[in-house]
């Protein structure tokens, strides 16, 4: 399942989530995020209760756009305890956003990961 997140919901459903959340920042106009679709729900059910997978859409959601510095579609970022973690402003494969999220799940940390 991804959860549609907005500049209104967003504290609730990733900043007070019990689990790691992934967000894919995304745009009605994006045919790269579209095409990331069916890993990311492929995904989610691989990491189910494990890592909460969710979506803002940043053509709606100025705040959230701003606040993680949306620079580019699709933009990839982890979260979990507080930081966060930009993973990817690409599209990019199954095999690699596995790596990336097994990486970040055994509690390592990135030279990018900064609070939230």
């Amino acid at each position: 399942m991804i959860h549609e997140v907005t500049d209104e919901n967003f504290e609730r459903e990733v900043a007070d989530s019990d689990v790691p959340c992934l967000i894919e920042f995304t745009g009605a106009w994006c045919s790269l995020c579209e095409k990331l679709l069916p890993t990311l729900e492929e995904l989610a059910g691989r990491y189910d209760g494990r890592v909460k997978f969710c979506t803002v859409n940043t053509d709606d959601q100025r705040d959230l756009r701003i606040k993680f510095a949306v620079a580019a579609l699709p933009y990839l970022v982890y979260v979990a305890n507080g930081q966060m973690t930009p993973l990817f402003d690409e599209y990019v494969t199954l095999e690699r956003l596995q790596e990336r999220l097994d990486y970040m799940l055994a509690g390592n940390q990135a030279p990018t990961t900064r609070p939230l």
